[in-house]
């Protein structure tokens, strides 16, 4: 009786992993992948999306096709995603900001839950800029100009709702600033409005100055993340200057709720193997971007939900958002 117990539970074992196995298995894709870049081209969230694109396009056996959808700081996208069908070939690539900052100050037509969270690409700093010969050649500098001069102080950011674009609407709020925030669809155009001498001060990502920045055409005067960059060991963090804003920009590429999770499986786990390529992780230093441990699947979206409980609760004490 217990031989055949054990020949039973052996055949059912054997049964169950074969069909784990077989559901495991999707037939996926069999046409091309979409995935929606937030932000105008050139800077990092388009750059490393499509060569994300282009590296799992071998791995998935069909193209992924990268369409830019600037507007409203990663909210067209957003929208665009959040509506589309759970199937897997409507993906939307951004930093992660227009889904945890933006949602708690304005109205948008999404919320988190919204989103199937799918695979982190890179992690950015968020810096403060300025050209070579601009006045300021300390963040305190900046202050005490905006504080004499109120609305006189313009800062371009890469949009409305964007971690830049936060960050120093809580900067104003905590010293009682009034400062001209320009809005621009993506770091490249803010950091061009800088060039170009029509902003001040420029708030980007790091992938958005890097190449300037290497190129002493800016110059930085402070981080608004969590440390100092190693590379530029000389600029301090608000942080430090006794702000208490820690705001960092994670990439990420997601899709709409309700996708199957073998789908998700499938792509988290080619996506990683791009983002860990020698190729992707050149250009992801060069535009200071990479991280070494990029989150997938539901640890992403774990990690993502406590940033928006930790971002509604500043806002709540700053007195920011929709009331």
């Amino acid at each position: 009786m217990k031989t055949g117990l054990a020949i039973f539970f052996v055949l059912f074992t054997s049964l169950y992993c074969l069909g784990s196995s077989i559901a495991s298995e999707v037939d996926y894709p069999t046409k091309p992948i979409e995935i929606m870049v937030g932000y105008a081209p050139g800077a990092g969230t388009d750059l490393g999306t499509r060569m994300v694109a282009d590296i799992s396009k071998k791995s998935l056996g069909q193209e992924v096709i990268v369409s830019n959808k600037p507007g409203g700081g990663g909210r067209v996208a957003l929208t665009l995603v959040a509506k589309a069908k759970p199937d897997g070939y409507s993906l939307a690539a951004v930093p992660d900001g227009p889904i945890i900052l933006m949602p708690h100050l304005e109205a948008v037509p999404y919320k988190i839950q919204d989103f199937t969270f799918i695979s982190q690409f890179g992690v950015l700093d968020v810096g403060v800029v300025v050209l070579p010969d601009s006045p300021f050649h300390t963040f305190k500098e900046l202050t005490e100009f905006a504080r004499g001069n109120p609305d006189k102080l313009t800062i371009s950011t890469p949009g409305v709702g964007t971690t830049n674009h936060v960050a120093f609407q809580a900067f104003s709020i905590l010293e009682g600033l009034k400062i001209k925030l320009v809005p621009f669809p993506g770091a490249n155009p803010a950091v061009t409005a800088l060039l170009g001498g029509h902003v001040m001060v420029a708030s980007t990502s790091t992938s958005g100055y890097s190449t300037h920045l290497k190129a002493k055409k800016v110059r930085l005067l402070a981080l608004i993340g969590d440390e100092r960059m190693e590379d530029y060991p000389d600029v301090p963090t608000l942080k430090e200057l006794g702000y208490p804003l820690v705001f960092q920009s994670w990439y990420v590429i997601v899709g709409p709720k309700n996708m199957e999770k073998a789908i998700v499986n499938k792509l988290g786990e080619v996506f990683k193997k791009s983002v860990e390529t020698p190729t992707f992780i050149k250009l992801a230093k060069d535009l200071e971007m990479w991280t070494k441990n990029p989150l997938q699947g539901d640890e992403l979206k774990e990690r993502v939900i406590q940033r928006n409980a930790k971002y509604e609760e500043l806002f709540r004490k700053l007195g920011m958002g929709i009331k």
